[in-house]
């Protein structure tokens, strides 16, 4: 499968509590592999969702909002939830602090793509 032109069913989970300061960026750097990037406001003090909505523009991004913090595995599994849901295929998590490079993306789902793989996971070192 090309990952640049066809449609793959990635998505991008980013768990959001207390990082107003860097989600944009993070959004912002999501590569275009990616049809879906669901931003789960988990009950956060901040209100990154909101602020999330009123600064995003891109169209692929959707927030999600917890009622009560359940943590970065809650609000991970908010986003997979919502995966499923829309039939998607490959989640990826993705922190909010910027701390990771979406960038590489690629590289993590190429092996899901072609089959070598059922899972990758990769650390931020």
């Amino acid at each position: 499968m090309n990952i640049n032109n066809d449609k793959t069913g990635v998505v991008v989970v980013i768990p959001c509590y207390k990082v107003t300061r860097h989600i944009m960026a993070v959004i912002d750097s999501v590569p275009e592999i990616v049809e879906r990037i669901y931003a789960v406001d988990d009950c956060c003090p901040d209100k990154s969702g909101e602020f999330i909505l009123a600064h995003n523009k891109d169209p692929r991004v959707k927030v999600l909002f917890n009622d009560k913090n359940k943590g970065v595995g809650g609000a991970v599994m908010t986003g997979y939830r919502a995966a499923i849901e829309e039939n998607m295929h490959i989640a990826v998590k993705v922190d909010g602090d910027g701390q990771m490079d979406p960038a590489l993306i690629p590289e993590f789902i190429e092996p899901i793509l072609s089959g070598e793989a059922d899972y990758t996971k990769g650390i931020r070192f």
